[in-house]
C-alpha cells in the first residue's frame, strides 16, 4: 500500500447550471450542487478511495465550511492535517454554460498555508508526494510547496504537480511557474496548460516535450481522454464516456488513479485505464 501526501488547496465547490434567461434583477430556477472540493483535496480523497494510505496538508477556516471538509476527508480515509485559523474557508464557485466553464475562486484560508507549519505535520515514511499548481500562486503556500518538494526529494519519494489553469499560469509568469517546477518528477497539465508550458500546439509534440522533462505523467483532454507517457512508454486512453454533468474535479481524480496505479507498479497502459475509470467514478457520484 501507498504511502502518499498530499498538500494544496481544500474548498467547499458550488456547480451552478446557468440559464441562458437568467436577466438582472431576475430569478429563474435552475440546477445547483454544493461539494467537498479543492484540486488537491478531490486528489486525496480519490486516491484514499483507490486503496493509499493518504495524509493531507492544507488550511481551513474555523468555521462550518471548514468542519465540512474535514468531516469530507476523514470519511474517505484520509488522514486531514489541516492549518485553521480565522480566514474563510475557500469557496469556488464553477459556472457551465452548455459546453463552457467558468470558475470564480475565493481562495481564502488556502493561502495561509506555511512553510514551517509542514515541519510540524510532515509524515514519516513517504512513497510519493503530489502538490496542487495553485499552491505556488502565492508567497505563503508556495514556500510551503517547496519545503515540502524537499523533504519528499531527501526521503526519496517521487513528486506530482497538477498546473492551475493556463491564464493563471500567464498571470504569473510562464518562465516563472517552469522554474517553480524544479524538482517535480510527474506532471498532469490539460491541453491548454501543456500547450503553454512547451510553446507548441499539437498533442503528440506536446506529449514529447513533457516527457524530455519529466519522468512520467499525462496530458489530459477532456471527454477525449489522456495521453500518459512513463519514460519512453506512451499510451492513449479514450474517456469511458461522457456524463452531463460539470467536469470540475475530473483531472485531479485521473491524476489519483494514475499515480496511485503506477506506485502500485501497473504497467502504463493499465494504468491509464485505471485512471480514466477514477475520473468516469468521480463525475458519475455527481452526476448521481
Amino acid at each position: 500500500m501507498s504511502r502518499i501526501a498530499v498538500l494544496g488547496d481544500l474548498n467547499v465547490d458550488v456547480f451552478v447550471d446557468e440559464a441562458r434567461e437568467l436577466r438582472p434583477g431576475a430569478e429563474v430556477r435552475g440546477s445547483v450542487q454544493v461539494a467537498a472540493g479543492g484540486s488537491a483535496g478531490t486528489f486525496a480523497r480519490v486516491a484514499a478511495g483507490l486503496g493509499a494510505r493518504v495524509v493531507f496538508l492544507g488550511a481551513v477556516g474555523r468555521d462550518i465550511a471548514g468542519d465540512l471538509l474535514e468531516r469530507s476527508l476523514v470519511d474517505a480515509g484520509v488522514e486531514a492535517c489541516l492549518r485553521r485559523g480565522a480566514t474563510p474557508t475557500g469557496i469556488v464557485v464553477a459556472i457551465r454554460r452548455g459546453d463552457e466553464r467558468s470558475m470564480i475562486c475565493s481562495r481564502g484560508a488556502n493561502d495561509d498555508l506555511e512553510a514551517g507549519w509542514i515541519d510540524s505535520y510532515w509524515p514519516g515514511y513517504l512513497d510519493h508526494l503530489h502538490v496542487s499548481g495553485y499552491a505556488l500562486l502565492a508567497e505563503g503556500p508556495r514556500a510551503a510547496a517547496r519545503r515540502a518538494m524537499a523533504r519528499a526529494e531527501t526521503s526519496g519519494a517521487s513528486v506530482s504537480l497538477d498546473p492551475p489553469p493556463a491564464n493563471l499560469i500567464e498571470a504569473f509568469g510562464v518562465e516563472r511557474f517552469r522554474a517553480e517546477l524544479q524538482g517535480v518528477r510527474w506532471l498532469f497539465p490539460n491541453e491548454e496548460e501543456g500547450r503553454l508550458l512547451t510553446g507548441v500546439p499539437a498533442e503528440a509534440d506536446i506529449v514529447r516535450r513533457l516527457a524530455e522533462q519529466y519522468e512520467a505523467g499525462a496530458l489530459t483532454l477532456g471527454t477525449r481522454g489522456a495521453i500518459a507517457w512513463q519514460a519512453e512508454k506512451v499510451d492513449r486512453c479514450r474517456a469511458e464516456r461522457t456524463l452531463d454533468v460539470n467536469p470540475t474535479g475530473a483531472g485531479d481524480a485521473y491524476a489519483a488513479g494514475l499515480v496511485v496505479a503506477l506506485l502500485d507498479g501497473k504497467r502504463l497502459d493499465a494504468a491509464n485505464r485505471a485512471a480514466s475509470a477514477a475520473a468516469s467514478r468521480y463525475l458519475s457520484l455527481r452526476g448521481a
